[in-house]
């Protein structure tokens, strides 16, 4: 065992199940479109809501467990380090503690990693669960990611379960006994749910919604903010929520949590998230994750970034280091080294521009709510999930150390596939020219839609992006025809009749990993729609390899 598995884990995280996005009209206020997509059944995998705080303790404590040495809330002395590319030569020099008093330190290595990179919470009125009814957008569901799109940018709404409040002792003397759990084999039905795990260890524990903006650098605000708050983060993210209907009547069902996270947490504001690192690596050091650059939360692209190079970098040091103590002479060890890692600097700089290009990509689209459901989310989805050679489903849900590293390193969101950097670079030259203010016009919507399509059926005839695109997408038939009045889906997950958590479909999981309250086999049961005989990974595997031709008859 090296961690938790999905049920141990869900009772620290929420469930995620998905992507949902509702494309807000700024010309015809209350309009919208929205486009959804499942997330993986949990009969394969899970997808989690994390908070951040709980999730690091939980990483740091799974690190000292296999030994590793964890300085906590400290920093290092660059002034007084010395950093060279020579193997077990440079000393990482550790400044003071500033709240243990702990001494000055020192380390050495043959590698100093930087992975230092660079939100605001909600919680609903009165038992946000069973009251997700009131929302005013169709098919919400709050175990998606839910994205509010508009011409200017876009909000996030995730729901996720808070541990704040509780001592940093206890919360970790519950997750050690849940790893003491996992280590003795004990089954998820038999654990505690989160609820009386937050009895057991005295810990406080609740349900709260992050919601936060991220607009264009271009948007133009009224000069007079001061009606909209006392800060400036605070008087942008109401002037959103006034300018669009939507928006202000979605927010009536939540309630602000005054500084969650400690003094100065209520509004939080960051300006000019993309930047590039232009050097990742040198002698005696290499970046990874935000630290190589960053582009946008949409997607995640830093967890994407993170999984890639964090994997991509561990491998060639393993490669660098045992080459460069062969050599007998520091200079062509250093150049060893150097030679190595590479084609780490080189995937690095390709990265990025792409991510980029999908970045703006997606903004643009969110222009006409037209573009978002037909143009930018179909190829997010149809590059992403549908990438040639690189299909999650083709491994069954199932990387292992050989085939992890090649995965992350290519996968990338699909945006460095051809088909994919094609349509982007395309809508970008027909769509960013024309100034965030103004409509975009029906015949350039219309133009970028019939490119799009133009592009979508040469990739469905290929036969290389096969997937069973009708159960993972909300409007889609399996050759990707956008049908809106036919809401095809499989159901993944389901609310607890008691407490209102979205659980994960598994007959194996009887009980509400939150609450703890039973429920019976047909509330734990998938529904595939369309129809699949067998429930288990072969048969989507085999559904998904079936060309469009073979199941052209299943919606007749």
């Amino acid at each position: 065992m090296h961690g938790l598995t999905a049920e141990y884990l869900l009772r620290l995280f929420a469930l995620k199940d998905g992507l949902a996005f509702y494309f807000l009209d700024r010309e015809n206020q209350g309009e919208y479109s929205d486009f959804c997509s499942n997330g993986t059944p949990g009969l394969f995998l899970s997808g989690f809501q994390v908070e951040r705080s709980i999730s690091e303790l939980l990483l740091t404590l799974l690190a000292q467990r296999k030994g590793v040495g964890v300085y906590h809330g400290r920093q290092i002395d660059f002034n007084a380090s010395s950093i060279t590319g020579r193997p077990g030569r440079n000393k990482i020099s550790i400044n003071p503690g500033k709240y243990d008093g702990k001494p000055a330190s020192s380390i050495n290595s043959s590698l100093l990693v930087d992975a230092t990179g660079r939100f605001r919470q909600l919680a609903s009125k009165k038992a946000p669960m069973h009251h997700e009814s009131k929302i005013p957008l169709r098919h919400y569901e709050g175990d998606h990611t839910n994205h509010l799109c508009f011409p200017e940018g876009w909000a996030w709404v995730i729901k996720l379960p808070s541990w704040e409040g509780g001592s940093t002792a206890n919360l970790m003397d519950m997750i050690s006994y849940l790893l003491d759990c996992a280590e003795a084999g004990v089954a998820g039905d038999q654990i505690p749910s989160s609820m009386e795990l937050a009895c057991m260890f005295k810990l406080k524990f609740k349900w709260v919604t992050s919601i936060g903006f991220a607009v264009r650098n271009d948007v133009k605000y009224p000069n007079d903010m001061s009606v909209y708050g006392t800060r400036e983060a605070e008087r942008k993210f109401n002037y959103f929520v006034q300018k669009y209907d939507i928006i202000k009547k979605f927010m009536k069902n939540f309630d602000l949590i005054e500084n969650l996270y400690g003094p100065g947490t209520t509004w939080f504001i960051r300006k000019s998230l993309a930047y590039q690192s232009p050097v990742v690596s040198s002698p005696g050091w290499l970046a990874i994750g935000d630290a190589c650059g960053f582009t946008n939360p949409l997607y995640s692209p830093g967890i994407t970034v993170a999984m890639s190079t964090s994997t991509y970098a561990a491998e060639l040091t393993h490669q660098a280091l045992n080459q460069a103590r062969t050599e007998t002479d520091d200079e062509v060890a250093e150049r060893s080294i150097r030679q190595t890692l590479s084609p780490y600097d080189d995937f690095v700089r390709r990265l990025y521009p792409s991510l980029n290009q999908m970045n703006k990509f997606n903004y643009v689209c969110f222009r006409d709510p037209r573009l978002g459901p037909q143009v930018s989310c179909l190829w997010q989805l149809l590059a992403g999930i549908g990438i040639p050679d690189w299909q999650l489903i083709r491994q069954e849900y199932n990387l292992n150390m050989k085939t992890y590293v090649p995965h992350s390193i290519n996968w990338a969101w699909g945006s460095m596939t051809p088909e994919y950097d094609s349509v982007a670079r395309r809508t970008l030259d027909l769509l960013a020219p024309i100034p965030l203010e103004e409509i975009i016009p029906d015949n350039i919507v219309r133009e970028v839609m019939e490119l799009s399509n133009s592009a979508k059926t040469v990739a469905v005839g290929s036969n290389r992006f096969n997937i069973r695109w009708d159960g993972l997408l909300r409007y889609y038939d399996v050759y990707l025809n956008y049908r809106p009045d036919e809401p095809f889906k499989d159901t993944f997950s389901r609310q607890c009749g008691k407490c209102g958590t979205w659980v994960h479909c598994r007959p194996d999981w009887r009980l509400c990993y939150s609450c703890g309250e039973a429920r019976s086999e047909e509330d734990a049961a998938i529904i595939w729609n369309p129809h699949l005989e067998v429930d288990g990974v072969k048969a989507l595997v085999y559904a998904s390899d079936a060309k469009p031709a073979a199941r052209a008859g299943d919606h007749c």
